[in-house]
């Protein structure tokens, strides 16, 4: 009833990269609470785990295929749907958490990701993910299009102008999962303090000084 061993790409490099790593059963856990936790605790919307998810909902699916086969009178039955029930909460919330950061902030998003296809980068948006926040978009623009019609002292680039952004200076909790050295406290001031980081070690600090160690999983929120 335990993940299957599998093997696929290393999930902490960019969805092109053509290295395949083992991971066990464990580390698949244990990246996917990483995975929705970060993305729960970072102002910013993250680069898409679609890897990771993919690998959960297909587990969930095949464990959920083997709970139908036990007997309604084994007491494990209800262990491994409450295993079941956890994945799926974990799944269901990281997806969620991203679409509400899409419908914040859709404007900001879609021209971060036309400035990432611009440079050759990978987007931060699954392909799903990317149609839904052009949709959405489009029924914003015309949403606030009929609205100002009603407002005739108004023009669309008055509210078009105004794009919300989240906000990376805000402070988050963290936990290094390796020994960092000479990380600036203020990354928006030359001139700011750099301090050393142990591995294991607890702080709280600014999302916009370790918003890449996020990305590259050196640290994880917490």
């Amino acid at each position: 009833m335990d993940l299957d061993d599998t093997n696929l790409e290393d999930l902490n490099d960019s969805n092109d990269s053509e290295d395949y790593v083992h991971i066990t059963p464990a580390e698949v856990l244990e990246l996917m609470e990483e995975t929705w936790v970060n993305e729960k605790f970072a102002p910013e919307i993250l680069p898409n785990k679609t890897e990771v998810v993919d690998i959960i909902l297909e587990q969930i699916k095949s464990m959920e295929v083997n709970i139908k086969n036990l007997s309604n009178d084994d007491f494990t039955k209800n262990i491994y749907q409450l295993e079941v029930d956890k994945l799926r909460f974990m799944v269901t919330s990281y997806l969620r958490t991203r679409l509400e950061k899409i419908e914040s902030y859709v404007v900001h998003i879609l021209k971060e990701e036309e400035k990432r296809v611009e440079k050759g980068e990978s987007k931060y948006l699954s392909e799903q993910e990317y149609k839904f926040a052009q949709d959405y978009s489009r029924s914003m623009d015309r949403y606030f299009n009929k609205i100002m019609n009603f407002c005739p002292n108004l023009t669309s680039d008055t509210w078009s102008s105004k794009v919300i952004e989240p906000n990376n200076n805000s402070f988050v909790f963290m936990k290094s999962k390796k020994t960092i050295e000479g990380l600036p406290i203020d990354i928006t001031n030359a001139d700011s303090d750099l301090v050393d980081i142990k591995s294991g070690s607890r702080v709280i600090i600014c999302y916009s000084s370790i918003e890449e160690l996020v990305k590259n999983g050196d640290v994880n929120l917490i």
